[in-house]
């Protein structure tokens, strides 16, 4: 079975990062139709590739060069990480040969586009099993802002990072927070085939537009957003348990009961 840890050697954990970048400070009120429209600037991010390797009490049992997973985007696979001949096989959408780190949204603007508020983007996200066994599948969403110097945000709003997800009788939602969402894969994947999509859009709400406070100094009406040079970011993690034994490799490598939550 595959059970998370910190190290590279890990299960398959594929990360995802997008952000928007805000516009500063200081904008009067005179341009405030204007400074909604470029609000948001650019998304970028990146997909990190670590995989949950196999706990101690399954090893013996099931054959690891035959496990393998992959996170994929708009029908392309973003990151891919599968274990054969005693080694690690990782290949992401990067351009860099030594990143374990792929892209998510990169794609998401056109050349020159600035993002629109309100506006639904093409996200659709599945998981692949690229390995040679069955497996079942967990995904871990995260929604968060960071500022321009990478320190995360506590007090912004995650909801207004609006990943629409879809197929809720296929995913189930597991325990969770403001920040995390969980979702288990209901049945086995079976080797070489796709899940189905669990988002299918993204889109930054509105509302980032009109939380401001505003200041009056004579003639100067000066309005500050709360969310101005704030970066969001979506990070998506995928790992995966072999179905041997599948309800205690399960509860060992998430904690959970598989069979309360309806997924075997």
């Amino acid at each position: 079975m595959m059970k998370k840890r910190n190290d590279v050697t890990d299960g398959l954990l594929l990360r995802g990062g997008g952000g928007i970048r805000k516009r500063r400070n200081g904008i009067t009120y005179g341009l405030l139709i204007l400074s909604g429209i470029l609000l948001l600037g650019s998304a970028v991010g990146s997909t990190r590739a670590a995989l949950t390797y196999y706990s101690e009490n399954y090893t013996a049992e099931i054959t690891i060069s035959q496990i393998g997973v992959s996170l994929m985007e708009n029908g392309t696979v973003v990151s891919s990480r599968d274990y054969d001949n005693d080694k690690w096989n990782v290949s992401t959408n990067s351009k860099s040969s030594t990143s374990t780190s792929g892209t998510l949204l990169a794609n998401m603007l056109k050349k020159d586009e600035k993002l629109s508020l309100n506006k639904k983007y093409d996200e659709v996200l599945k998981v692949k099993n690229s390995g040679s066994i069955d497996e079942y599948v967990r995904v871990r969403i995260y929604r968060y802002w960071m500022d321009e110097n990478g320190k995360k945000i506590t007090t912004l709003t995650p909801e207004l990072i609006d990943l629409n997800l879809v197929n809720t009788g296929q995913w189930v939602k597991g325990e969770g927070t403001r920040e995390c969402t969980e979702l288990y894969y209901k049945g086995i994947l079976t080797a070489g085939s796709e899940s189905a999509a669990f988002a299918d859009t993204i889109r930054i709400d509105g509302q980032v537009a009109t939380e401001a406070t505003v200041e009056t100094n004579g003639d100067v009406i000066t309005t500050t957003y709360k969310y101005d040079g704030a970066i969001f970011h979506l990070d998506v993690e995928v790992d995966a348990v072999q179905t041997h034994n599948a309800r205690d490799a399960i509860r060992s490598a998430w904690g959970v009961d598989a069979a309360a939550l309806g997924i075997l």
